[in-house]
C-alpha cells in the first residue's frame, strides 16, 4: 500500500513538473545533448531562460512562506508592543524578497538576450548564408512599409514594425524579406484610442529587370454574409486602375485583380500563376501581391512571425537550420515564379 502511495505521489509530481516546464503533462523537460543534436546549444539557451521563470515563482513562494512563518512566531511569542524587532524583521524580509526578484529578473533578461544572440548567429545567419550566400541579415529591422503601401500590397496603417530583415543581391536582382506588423489607431465605444493590428505576417520585395508597363494588384477576398469582401487590403482606385475578371470563376471568387489595363493583367495573371495563387491561399490564407514595373511585392498575412525565437518548449525543440532554410526557400520560389511569368519565361 505504501509503495502504491509513493508511486502515485511521484507520478503526480512528475505530471506537475512536466506541465510547469513544458506545458504538456506527458513531455519530459530535458536539456539537449550536443552529441545527438547539432542545434543543442541554441535549444539549451532557451531552456535555461525558462528555468529562471520557474526560479522566480519558486522564490516568491519561498519568501511568502518565510513571511507567514515569521508572522506566526511574532504572534505566538510575548513581544512588547513598543518593541521594534517585528517591524525590522518585516522590512528585512521585504528587502530580501525584492533583491531576490531583481537578481532573478536580471538573470532572466540576460539569458533571453544570450539565447536570441545564439539563435541569430547559429540558426538564422547560417540558414540565410546557405540559401543566399552574401546576404545581409538584420534581426531588429524590417521592410519599409510605406513603399509596400504605395505599391498597393498592404492595408492602411498608422504604425509599422517588424524583424529579421534579409537583403540579398544576385545577378542584378535585389531581394528583401522581413516579418511585418501594421497597426491603426482607432477609438473604442468610450472614445479612447487604442492600437489595432490590421496586418501581421511577412513582406517580400523582389526588384529585377523588366519591360512591363503599368502595374497589377492581386488581393485575396473573403465571402461574408453572401458578399465578397477584400481581406482588409486597399480597395480599387477607379481613377487609376480597372477591376479585371478572369475566365477562372474559382479564382475570381477568391481574388480581386486590379490593373492599369486588361493587357497588363493577363500578362501577369496566367493560368499557372492562378493555380499557384489558389494553392498559396489554401496553405497560407490572406495575402496581397503587387507587380509594378521592376518590382514584385508579396504581403502575406500569416498572423505569425517566421524566424522568431520560440517561446514554448515544443517550439524550442523544433529549432533547426533546416526549418529556417525551408521557410526562406518557399517564398523565394514563389517570387521567382512571378518574375519568370512577367518576363515571359513561363
Amino acid at each position: 500500500m505504501s509503495n502504491n502511495w509513493k508511486k502515485d505521489l511521484d507520478d503526480s509530481l512528475r505530471i506537475v513538473k512536466n506541465a510547469f516546464f513544458t506545458g504538456d503533462m506527458n513531455t519530459e523537460f530535458q536539456f539537449s545533448s550536443p552529441k545527438d543534436d547539432s542545434n543543442a546549444e541554441v535549444k539549451n539557451a532557451f531552456k535555461k531562460k525558462k528555468l529562471y521563470i520557474v526560479a522566480l515563482i519558486a522564490w516568491l513562494g519561498f519568501t511568502q512562506m518565510i513571511a507567514a512563518f515569521g508572522n506566526i512566531l511574532l504572534y505566538v511569542l510575548p513581544i512588547p508592543y513598543d518593541n521594534m524587532t517585528p517591524m525590522i524583521i518585516r522590512y528585512l524580509m521585504t528587502l530580501l524578497s525584492f533583491v531576490g526578484i531583481v537578481v532573478i529578473v536580471r538573470k532572466w533578461k540576460n539569458a533571453g538576450k544570450e539565447a536570441k544572440s545564439v539563435y541569430d548567429e547559429q540558426i538564422m545567419a547560417k540558414a540565410v548564408q546557405e540559401i543566399m550566400p552574401g546576404a545581409i541579415l538584420e534581426p531588429d529591422k524590417s521592410i519599409d512599409a510605406s513603399e509596400l503601401y504605395h505599391l498597393g500590397a498592404i492595408p492602411d496603417f498608422d504604425k509599422s514594425f517588424g524583424s529579421y530583415l534579409i537583403r540579398y543581391q544576385k545577378a542584378g536582382k535585389t531581394y528583401l524579406f522581413s516579418n511585418l506588423t501594421l497597426m491603426t489607431r482607432e477609438k473604442d465605444h468610450r472614445d479612447n484610442y487604442y492600437n489595432k493590428i490590421v496586418f501581421q505576417g511577412q513582406a517580400y520585395v523582389l526588384r529585377y529587370k523588366s519591360q512591363m508597363q503599368g502595374y497589377v494588384r492581386i488581393m485575396t477576398t473573403t465571402e461574408w454574409m453572401g458578399r465578397e469582401m477584400l481581406d482588409g487590403y486597399r480597395r480599387q482606385d477607379k481613377d487609376r486602375e480597372e477591376k479585371i475578371e478572369t475566365e477562372n470563376q474559382i479564382f475570381n471568387s477568391q481574388f480581386d485583380v486590379y490593373a492599369t489595363n486588361p493587357h497588363t493583367a493577363f500578362y501577369v495573371v496566367t493560368p499557372l500563376v492562378m493555380e499557384r495563387l489558389l494553392a498559396m491561399k489554401q496553405k497560407y490564407g490572406s495575402f496581397g501581391v503587387a507587380v509594378s514595373g521592376d518590382a514584385i511585392v508579396i504581403a502575406l498575412r500569416s498572423r505569425y512571425y517566421l524566424f522568431e525565437a520560440p517561446h514554448n518548449y515544443q517550439g524550442i525543440e523544433n529549432i533547426s537550420v533546416e526549418k529556417s532554410k525551408s521557410e526562406i526557400q518557399q517564398m523565394l520560389l514563389f517570387a521567382q515564379l512571378l518574375e519568370d511569368t512577367v518576363n515571359g519565361r513561363v
